[in-house]
Parts: C-alpha cells; sequence; structure tokens
C-alpha cells in the first residue's frame, strides 16, 4: 500500500489519485481515462498495467524516502521544490488556499477548497523538510550520475 507515499506526494503538488478499495482492473481503467501514471509494488499489477498499454511505475522502496526517490526519478522530476510549498490537500487532493489567518503561533493557516480541512507549518513540518530534502539530495547524485556517465 502506498497511501501515505501518495499523501506526501500530494504535499508536494503532485495530483494524486489514491484508491485502496478498488480491484486492479478498475484501477488500471481509472489510470487510462485520466491519463495517469499507476504507482504500484504489486508486481503483477505493474505488468497488467503495461500490457494494457497504461503509464504504471513499480514502486519497490522499503522506507518513504527510497519510495519517492524512486517514483520521482522514474518520473523525470530532476529536483522538488521545499520552500514555500503549500499546494494539495494530503486527504482528499483539493487546492490549498490560504485563509488569511494566522495560529496561536503567528503560522499562516490554509483550508482545503474541497474538504475544509486546515493545514499550518507545525512541527511536523520539519520532519517532512527532512525527507524531502534526503530525496533531493538522492535526486541529485543520480543527475550527477547521468551527467558523468
Amino acid at each position: 500500500m502506498l497511501g501515505s507515499t501518495a499523501r506526501k506526494l500530494r504535499i508536494l503538488g503532485f495530483d494524486t489519485v489514491y484508491d485502496p478499495k478498488s480491484e486492479d482492473g478498475e484501477l488500471i481503467r481509472m489510470a487510462a481515462a485520466s491519463d495517469r501514471i499507476l504507482l504500484t509494488s504489486d508486481t503483477e499489477l505493474y505488468f497488467r498495467a503495461k500490457k494494457a498499454r497504461t503509464g504504471a511505475i513499480l514502486v519497490h522502496g522499503t522506507n518513504e524516502d527510497d519510495r519517492l526517490f524512486q517514483i520521482l526519478s522514474k518520473s523525470g522530476v530532476r529536483q522538488i521544490q521545499v520552500h514555500g510549498l503549500i499546494s494539495l490537500c494530503s486527504l482528499c487532493n483539493g487546492r490549498l488556499v490560504s485563509t488569511g489567518a494566522k495560529n496561536q503561533n503567528g503560522v499562516e493557516v490554509y483550508s482545503c477548497l474541497s474538504c475544509g480541512r486546515k493545514y499550518w507549518r507545525g512541527s511536523h513540518w520539519k520532519k517532512m523538510a527532512i525527507l524531502f530534502n534526503s530525496v533531493n539530495s538522492k535526486l541529485a547524485e543520480t543527475s550527477r550520475q547521468n551527467h558523468a556517465g
């Protein structure tokens, strides 16, 4: 299951649908119909998607850092923007907008236009920034290796 990874991709601004309840055939049809890339750790689903000529990435990472790196590098992303990042709701994929308000710590508050959930850069953001910077380091190293060889 890639639910946590889907939430991180949304935070990074990637339009991401996560549907753990659908059958494999439906996931392939949904990905094809919406011109999306199917992300899966299921080898059989990956090969079924490829056979159906649907874009797919097989994700093998054992931790969030590895999974994000695999997905982004295989998608051609060379760097993720971490500074100033507020874009999509991590739950529903809706667009986030500033409420114009600040929380008790003076941090700007954002709201999802779809579900109304509120977001701000709290203490959890430091952990995500470390994760995203780690992924950026791996992406940069891969880019250097590709250009060197």
